[in-house]
């Protein structure tokens, strides 16, 4: 039976190529919802979005391979924060890791429904069973759909960034100010959630959130990729001496 100190022999380096990771995955959602959806999307004008997005139409296929890209590197992240956290407490890492791995399922259902311009607009043969109006209609409420789920996605990552909170906290090889970043920037998460489908009333509180919300994750990722983790504080805790 293998021991918690097993479960990674180079917890520097994971950490490390962990935080490369967390980084590209930051980049990518940041170019997806902000320079692709925010840039194509009129969310009062379905015609508007309908030109928008066929006049820039390779800027919206890049956004979509750059959201697969942040889900596969999700499931990356699943597995080497296991690694990394598990020695803390296998429960909470095994459930923040099947979190993770259910929010990228989530978040990829939702990337389906983005595709559907791609079929409703221009020269498809989809396309040419519609009206025009119809279609640039069915388009927007497709890409609706989209935005759904991915709020939905955000809540679950908000559960697995409490937990990862919880682990990092305790670690004793990680500083304990980035487990409460995390833990904030999780509860931040799970209450724009919240607001969005609980509370519309309030919606435009979901602005102030995310700043909570984004900012830790910079953070952490910055600090895995830098400084990694403690590597005497694993070593003295972790492995056994002899």
């Amino acid at each position: 039976m293998p021991t918690t100190a097993t479960l990674t022999r180079h917890p520097v380096t994971l950490a490390r190529v962990s935080g490369l990771a967390y980084v590209v995955i930051i980049l990518c959602g940041i170019f997806a919802q902000m320079a692709v959806r925010g840039s194509l999307i009129d969310w009062q004008s379905a015609d508007a979005t309908a030109e928008l997005i066929q006049s820039r139409n390779g800027l919206f296929r890049l956004g979509l391979l750059a959201d697969f890209l942040v889900f596969a590197l999700d499931i990356v992240l699943a597995v080497t924060f296991y690694r990394l956290l598990a020695p803390v407490d296998r429960g909470i890492a095994l459930f923040a890791l099947s979190v993770r791995l259910v929010m990228s399922g989530v978040l990829v259902t939702a990337l389906l429904a983005q595709t559907a311009p791609l079929l409703l607009l221009g020269d498809s043969a989809i396309a040419g069973q519609f009206e025009p109006a119809t279609a640039n209609t069915l388009a927007l409420t497709f890409l609706g759909l989209h935005n759904e789920g991915y709020i939905l996605g955000l809540m679950l990552f908000g559960v697995h960034g409490c937990a990862l909170g919880i682990l990092l906290a305790r670690s004793g090889y990680f500083p304990r100010f980035l487990g409460i970043l995390m833990g904030l920037s999780g509860l931040s998460y799970l209450a724009l959630g919240l607001v969005h489908f609980g509370f519309p009333a309030l919606s435009g509180l979901g602005g102030l959130l995310l700043l909570p919300a984004a900012l830790p994750e910079f953070v952490f990722a910055g600090w895995l990729l830098i400084a990694g983790l403690s590597r005497r504080r694993w070593t003295e805790r972790y492995e056994p001496a002899g």
